[in-house]
């Protein structure tokens, strides 16, 4: 009878794990999705942000630009711990590959002056922060 309960403990352990790991990922989820339009200003802000400079900063200056584009999208609307959970969730989400696209397409059309000078506030606000 030993064996049988070993083996169920370790099933309901299981079980309990991958419920924690699918929770998590779904109130990640939901954070992004309750921000559905503040994530795509972000987003369309940290792309050409990244672009330039990604080969050059270090992981913390990452994080740091990923903040900037939030809280400047946020309008004072979100709390500290709120901007870095959703800048961590939006690193996660990040797709070298599709923001390369983006910002190419931008560059193809007339890159927006006030894109421009977001850029260079994030961009300034990450190189004075290191």
């Amino acid at each position: 009878m030993s064996f049988l309960e070993a083996a169920i403990a370790a099933i309901i352990g299981s079980a309990v794990t991958a419920l924690a790991v699918a929770l998590k990922a779904t109130l990640a989820g939901r954070a992004l999705i309750a921000n559905g339009d503040l994530v795509k200003k972000a987003f369309d802000l940290i792309d050409p942000v990244l672009d330039k400079n990604i080969q050059m900063w270090n992981g913390s200056q990452v994080e740091k630009a990923f903040e900037l584009c939030v809280e400047s999208v946020a309008d004072g609307k979100l709390t500290q711990d709120e901007i870095k959970k959703i800048a961590k969730n939006m690193s996660d989400a990040w797709k070298p590959s599709v923001a390369a696209e983006k910002v190419r397409q931008l560059e193809n059309t007339i890159f927006p002056p006030e894109l421009k000078r977001k850029v260079s506030i994030i961009v300034q606000g990450v190189l004075n922060n290191s």
